[in-house]
């Protein structure tokens, strides 16, 4: 029955896929806001789904639990956001087509309370290759930030990944990311909302940008030639590596 309903649903859902957006280095991410379930603790929580065999053929190449440190106002008390990232909507489809109950998974569904009916899918574009998160899936977690930005008219969302790819600092190795929320709730976001994320090689390396940037300008409104016109203050959180793929 998966099967069907997704394999006759992808073809209309690709047709609202913004263009020229997968490129190789776009990838397709389903984020669900969960709560760790009453008499448990995160650990509890990160243990069982650290023990998930996710290398299964259409198994996902990465799976991340991120917890709020200063939050925007929305975040919960032992809330986090479940993002699991694929290379395309295809691999998505083979894997919610063939994937298959496991104890390991049953536990975790004890442990957690997920909001999936108001899970989202966003489209994630790096700003270029030099980043180096995790120091390469070395680290269980990094600090990592997000915030929205508006676009200005006229201005898409490649011009700001190539205004990201064009200001990193030398010796840098935070991943950089443009985030485009595609499917699902759009709480209220405009067309011109975009997301920036970055996640640093390690804790230190993400604390040492976010002291830069402190100690830069960065108002949009005193800087005319920028491709954005806002953005809102950045939520800091620590993001646990799950699942990180091999490579091929």
């Amino acid at each position: 029955m998966i099967r069907r309903l997704v394999t006759s649903t992808i073809g209309f859902l690709l047709i609202g896929l913004p263009g020229q957006v997968l490129n190789a280095q776009t990838s397709i991410v389903h984020n669900t806001r969960c709560t760790v379930a009453d008499g448990y603790t995160m650990d509890d929580v990160l243990e069982v789904a650290r023990s998930i065999d996710y290398d299964r053929p259409d198994g996902p190449n990465f799976v991340f639990f991120r917890q709020a440190i200063t939050g925007n106002g929305s975040a919960t008390q032992n809330g986090f956001i479940r993002a699991v990232r694929f290379e395309n909507m295809e691999h998505w489809v083979r894997m919610m087509s063939t994937r298959t109950p496991s104890v390991e998974g049953l536990m975790l569904g004890q442990r957690v309370d997920c909001d999936f009916r108001n899970s989202w899918i966003a489209l994630d574009q790096n700003a270029d290759d030099a980043g180096n998160p995790y120091e390469g899936g070395e680290l269980d977690g990094s600090l990592m930030y997000f915030r929205s930005c508006e676009l200005r008219p006229g201005r898409s969302a490649q011009d700001f990944v190539d205004w990201l790819a064009e200001r990193r600092a030398e010796g840098d190795r935070s991943i950089v990311q443009v985030s485009r929320r595609w499917l699902g709730p759009q709480d209220g976001a405009s067309s011109s909302r975009i997301g920036l994320r970055v996640v640093g090689e390690n804790p230190e390396g993400l604390a040492s940008r976010l002291d830069r940037l402190a100690q830069q300008q960065m108002d949009p409104q005193q800087n005319p030639d920028w491709p954005i016109d806002s953005c809102n203050q950045p939520t800091l959180m620590w993001s646990h590596v799950i699942h990180w793929s091999s490579p091929s």
